[in-house]
């Protein structure tokens, strides 16, 4: 059965290393950078891990896109390690950047 949370998304199934990607995280401006974030992403992180290792796969990579312009990216860089590897021009409503969180410890 493939990995599947409201939060995360695994994105190849059936290999040994899976890649998953973490989905966005809305919160209202009010409740911004009070941890609520850091704390999904690690409360629910190792239950993913021990999901794949039921299906005999170890996490390989995080993905995970956001605006350009949205602070967001600071959450994905300093709770994953996560970096940009591209952006996308007027990909909605601004700029849309792709980043992957490798050899995640969390």
């Amino acid at each position: 059965m493939p990995l599947h949370f409201d939060i995360w998304n695994q994105k190849s199934i059936s290999r040994p290393e899976a890649v998953v990607e973490l989905n966005i995280l809305p919160f209202l401006s009010s409740h911004h950078a009070q941890g609520i974030g850091r704390s999904l992403i690690e409360e629910t992180l190792p239950f993913v891990k021990y999901q794949l290792t039921k299906q005999d796969s170890v996490l390989k990579h995080i993905t995970v896109t956001t605006r350009a312009d949205n602070h967001a990216q600071k959450l994905y860089r300093n709770t994953l390690g996560a970096e940009v590897e591209a952006t996308i021009s007027n990909l909605y409503s601004s700029d849309e950047v792709f980043m992957v969180a490798r050899d995640v410890t969390v």
